[in-house]
């Protein structure tokens, strides 16, 4: 009898599948190197627009399948590929060099698409590296139809669909089938199959690097996409072990639904505001559905990051207007721009080490026109009374001051030009940089709010780079020295009269929530698929009980100290309330 084999990547979509492996290999195209001779280029370029033509309808059948399962706005993964198929200028470049060169279609087509390919590969951004699927499928679709070969996708119904990599069309296409999983080597949480995955809540596990290589076609797995877990072959233990997993996240998820628009609030009556963090459209449906969930942090980034370019006041005005009407009432915190400097600068002059560079409030501030257009476009945005403008990266009191004076002069010229807006519209903080912890007490005089970005406060505070597997294990967030900095950030909000929040990943962590809360956060914005288990948490909670005990943990000079006290208050106290969806809640 085989071993079962365990294999860890990036939890993608949550949830647990038990299935049989369906190994897809996406056929490789063969590209025609051969040269055409005088009287064969016409019928080349009639034999390329009739492809071009197929692959249309295909993506536009795809497209109204996506709708049906995912949504409209889930769906426009695939508009972006018909916008690609749409280009007739690119189409005409191609068209000119076959005629120009006299090489086959598939020659041509693959050369001009590996050229946008490598524009974005030198763009150091992990979102736009991943739109190299977006290319790579629309080639594949184009060459495959010009070779007359169909693609095949046939698959048994709740398998657990295992690939070197997943297009979009692949992802929709299998849903089809009642797919349970699925896997890939390659992709990132921002990849379209993590996405589509997300949306048609499939459990998925992506980043896993070998797995295509190592699954046996038919045999059993296991996926938890929730700890990015993959298990082949796995014994009986192990099967009846993720059985009762099964069902009781079935179980929790009937008593968790029904908490959602309940208020957060403790046993004792402590109220704790609870919202979530947005990237993605599918998220943004999370809110429009809840009547008690506001937004802790909208990143605007990837409005650059989709255009390619900053967007114009008009578009900005249209997206943050669409987003504040979304989570109406309850407020939304949009952050301005974080942008490196590496996704701006020509290649030869990229910054070795862009996270301590020229970006967030300092790229704003050096391109004081692009950070105007985004403030100004904020401010008439913000009609509504719910939107909250968040600064990120600062490092210094005078970043502040100058910001807020920037937001001054736009008020008096946005009031000239008879705009109605929120006059008293809140600005705030981020709280991520080791000297803004320090200067809090200064901070907190200048701005409206803190919020607390964990993710980045850990990696500068302790020097851990989570992404760099020799010293990934030592990113921690209860280290003595984090839950310390945390507790001075929030006494010095507190002492000046305003309030903090977290955005970071520690916030939709059970036992670091119970933390936060012990240190007196105000608010949570926590990953929407965590919102109804963090709030039961905190209603299963006594305040005055977890106050003592991290005051407690301040003093312990060790992690596992710490963790262990605030594990031991939640198995005594608080998991008779929640069923965890795994054993280890961290």
């Amino acid at each position: 009898m085989s071993e079962e084999r365990i294999y860890k990547g990036i939890p993608a979509s949550q949830g647990i599948s038990i299935g049989r492996v369906y190994l897809y290999t996406r056929k490789q195209i063969k590209i025609n190197l051969s040269l055409l001779g005088s009287d064969e280029v016409q019928n080349e370029i009639d034999e390329f627009r009739n492809a071009i033509e197929i692959s249309r309808k295909e993506l536009r059948k795809i497209f109204d399948l996506a709708v049906e399962r995912i949504g409209v706005k889930n769906s426009k993964i695939f508009e972006a590929q018909l916008e690609i198929l749409n280009d007739n200028y690119f189409f005409n470049d191609v068209i000119n060099r076959i005629r120009n060169e006299k090489r086959s279609a598939s020659f041509i087509f693959n050369d001009e698409i590996k050229k946008l390919e490598t524009r974005f590969i030198e763009i150091n951004d992990d979102y736009l590296k991943e739109r190299l699927a977006d290319l790579n499928d629309v080639k594949n679709r184009v060459v495959r139809n010009m070779k007359r070969e169909k693609l095949v996708s046939k698959v048994e119904e709740n398998s657990i669909i295992v690939a070197h990599e997943l297009s979009p069309a692949d992802t929709i296409l299998f849903s089809r089938r009642k797919v349970q999983g699925y896997l890939t080597d390659t992709g990132g949480v921002t990849s379209h199959a993590a996405i589509i995955s997300r949306a048609l809540r499939v459990p998925a596990v992506v980043g896993l690097k070998v797995i295509a290589q190592n699954a046996i076609p038919g045999e059993r797995i296991i996926v938890d996409g929730t700890e990015g877990l993959v298990i082949l072959d796995p014994k009986s233990a192990t099967l009846e072990k993720y059985e009762d997993k099964i069902r009781l996240y079935r179980e929790q998820e009937k008593k968790l639904y029904g908490v959602i628009n309940l208020p957060g609030v403790t046993l004792d009556g402590k109220a704790l505001d609870i919202s979530v963090n947005i990237d993605l459209d599918e998220e943004l449906d999370f809110v429009e559905q809840s009547k008690a969930c506001g937004i802790g942090l909208y990143r605007t980034e990837h409005l650059f990051i989709d255009k390619g370019d900053f967007p114009t006041e008009a578009e900005q005005i249209e997206e943050y207007s669409r987003i504040s009407t979304a989570a109406y009432p309850n407020k939304v915190t949009i952050r301005t721009y974080d942008i490196g400097g590496d996704k701006l600068l020509p290649s030869s002059e990229r910054e070795d080490n862009p996270f301590l560079g020229w970006r967030g409030i300092r790229l704003c501030l050096d391109r004081e026109n692009i950070f105007r257009e985004q403030l100004r476009a904020l401010l008439i945005s913000s009609v509504k009374k719910n939107l909250k403008i968040m600064i990120p990266m600062i490092s210094s009191i005078d970043e502040v001051r100058r910001t807020r004076k920037i937001i001054d002069e736009l008020k008096d010229e946005i009031i000239k030009e008879g705009y109605t807006f929120d006059e008293k519209v809140q600005v705030g903080i981020m709280v991520e940089v080791p000297s803004a912890a320090l200067l809090a007490d200064e901070l907190a005089k200048e701005a409206d709010f803190f919020s607390i970005g964990s993710n980045d406060l850990i990696q500068y505070l302790i020097a851990v780079d989570r992404g760099n597997e020799l010293v990934a294990a030592m990113y921690k967030e209860f280290h003595p020295a984090v839950i310390r900095c945390l507790k001075v950030i929030i006494d010095a909000a507190h002492r000046n009269n305003i309030k903090v929040s977290i955005c970071g990943e520690m916030a939709s962590i059970p036992l670091a929530a119970l933390m936060l809360l012990g240190l007196g956060i105000d608010e949570l914005s926590v990953l929407p698929g965590m919102f109804a288990e963090i709030k039961q948490i905190i209603r299963s909670t006594k305040y005055s009980e977890i106050r003592n005990i991290v005051q407690d943990c301040l003093a312990y000079p060790t992690e596992p100290e710490i963790r262990k006290v605030i594990e031991d208050y939640f198995n005594e106290n608080v998991k008779q309330y929640v069923i965890p969806e795994n054993n280890n809640v961290l």
